[in-house]
């Protein structure tokens, strides 16, 4: 499993498959997750490691977690984001984007960047912008 998940993210992001050296994948409740490949003890786990992609839908759905890890090493259908466009996105908006911020971006999932760091993920089309941060992480539109 471990070279397809790699496979997926070299194939949508563009993140070089060595990124995902030294960790194991497993399929559970239509999720990928993520562990170290560190010798784990026989017990049985509830939850363990970290949940990185949502197999439920075509396509999959990288998660922000796993964004926030993985997507710094991304190439491809990555949009970099001014501070009022960040803080939109942050607050869950839906939003157009200029062809600068998304030249070269694919409809579908993309990595959102902010200053060099990765916000977590949107959802692109036509020159539009929907935010994909969790409800319960995004921040309150009075928080300035």
């Amino acid at each position: 499993m471990a070279s397809s998940v790699a496979e997926l993210w070299h194939s949508r992001f563009a993140v070089p498959q060595s990124a995902f050296s030294g960790y194991l994948f497993f399929h559970k409740a239509k999720s990928i997750w993520a562990i170290s490949d560190a010798i784990l003890p026989r017990l049985s786990y509830e939850a363990i490691g970290m949940r990185i992609m949502n197999c439920k839908d075509r396509p999959w759905k990288p998660t922000t977690s796993a964004l926030q890890i993985f997507g710094g090493h991304a190439a491809k259908n990555l949009i970099h984001l001014e501070a009022d466009f960040a803080r939109n996105f942050l607050e869950g908006k839906t939003q157009d984007v200029d062809g600068d911020a998304a030249s070269d971006c694919e409809p579908g999932y993309v990595v959102v960047f902010y200053r060099g760091d990765v916000l977590g993920c949107g959802l692109y089309s036509h020159g539009k912008l929907v935010s994909q941060i969790p409800k319960e992480r995004r921040l309150a539109c009075g928080d300035r």
